[in-house]
Order: structure tokens, then sequence, then C-alpha cells
């Protein structure tokens, strides 16, 4: 069973906690959530030093995938996490699936887009400060082969066994500090939210071969994720750790 969790627009601290919740569970969750306001998250493995260019007011959170960052801006952002069972053993072959699913929920929406079959693989380090500026293997481009979505992996062993965090980004609106993306907008202007929440739920569930259910988080999740947001999202020290 693939629990369908909507959120809305929250902070990014509040966001990163609830992933990590949902991973250390022993569900299978897709979480669909926006961030208000607009931040900044850093890969796991990039220095904080190195957006010392950012203004003071923008959030900046650092997540527990690896990558490069990406502004939060106007976007639907995914997470999906799920025992690693559930997945192809080998980790390209689970990003194909979960991509070729997103590829399919925008075309329905009037968004065409690919995924890359070449170029650099999938790194928890990244090659460039933005993931957005360079698209590698498995990466979903639009026809002029700009990134259309941002995606990165983490996989743990829990006391329930190995589990996997995939989650990323399909940019709505191009933002002013990454131009270089590409945006639903730019081929489909009037496309409505609601409906590509759905189609991406639908497209995943059955990608996986799971029904799926409106969810929400359980008392436990939350707790979980408060705990996590106190001792970790929220802590300068955790986004200054490198």
């Amino acid at each position: 069973m693939l629990r369908r969790i909507d959120d809305p627009a929250i902070a990014a601290a509040a966001n990163m906690a609830r992933d990590e919740a949902l991973l250390l569970g022993d569900s299978t969750a897709l979480r669909l959530y926006g961030w208000s306001p607009h931040s900044v998250s850093l890969g796991y493995f990039q220095p904080l030093a190195d957006f010392a260019d950012l203004a003071e007011a923008i959030p900046v959170v650092r997540r527990l995938t690896g990558g490069g960052a990406i502004f939060h801006g106007d976007e639907l952002t995914y997470a999906l996490a799920l025992p690693a069972s559930a997945l192809p053993p080998d980790v390209e072959a689970s990003y194909a699936l979960i991509h070729d699913a997103i590829v399919d929920a925008l075309k329905s929406i009037g968004v065409k887009s690919l995924r890359l079959q070449h170029g650099s693989a999938q790194s928890p380090r990244a090659k460039s400060r933005w993931c957005f500026f360079e698209a590698g293997r498995h990466d979903i481009v639009d026809r002029e082969g700009r990134k259309l979505v941002g995606s990165a992996q983490r996989r743990v062993r829990t006391a329930r066994g190995p589990r996997v965090l995939h989650h990323g980004s399909i940019v709505i609106r191009r933002p002013p500090m990454t131009p270089f993306v590409a945006a639903i907008e730019d081929q489909a202007p009037a496309f409505c939210e609601a409906t590509l929440r759905e189609c991406l739920a639908q497209r995943l569930a059955a990608a996986l071969g799971m029904e799926m259910r409106p969810d929400a988080l359980t008392s436990a999740e939350d707790q979980m994720a408060a705990i996590l947001r106190r001792d970790r999202y929220d802590r300068d020290a955790h986004t200054a750790m490198r």
C-alpha cells in the first residue's frame, strides 16, 4: 500500500524533518509538498561556505540526500520513502523506474519531457553548485535538454531493514536565482497543480505495483519529525557541518 500524504507549503526545516521521519518508519509513503518561505537546500556533502553569497533572508537547510543545491521556489516537491526491497536492487534501475513514472505524469498534463539515457551517473557529491545546472544520466529534461526535475536518493539501514528516500523537485515557475532550469509553465501555463499531484501519485503507485490511499503523518511520525527538526534541521551546526 502506498500512503499518499499531501502537505501544503511549509518551512524548509519542517519539510526535511518530515521526509526523514518517513524514511525511518516502516511504510511506503509518497509525500507531496511545497516550501514557504522559498528556501535553498544544500546537498548533504556541500560546504555551506560555497553559498556565502546568498541573501541573509533566504532560509538554508541541509538535505539528507546528496547532489547539488536547489532553490525551492514555485515547485512541487515529492518524497518517496519505502523499503529498499520495493525497488530494483540496482540504483540506476530504481532511478529509471521512478523517473519514467514522473515523465508519464508530466505527459498527462501536457508537458513533454524525457529521461536521459546518457551522461554522468547519479552521485552523492555534486559536480556543480546547483542541482539543475547540469543534467546527467536518468535526469528528467525538457525538449531543449534543460533539467526539469532534480532528484536524489538516500539509502539507510534501519532496525526494520534497508530503506530508501527518493525525493526531488518538479519546477513549476523558473526562479530568478536559477534561470537555467526548465519549468512546467514553459509548456503548460494553465496547468492545475492538483491534477499534477493526482497524476504523479497514480503513476508512481502503478510503477511500484501498489494500491494508493490518501493519508497523513501518524502521531508517532509527527513526534519524530518534531524531534528531528529541533535537534537537527533547525540547528545552525547541522547546516554548517561541512
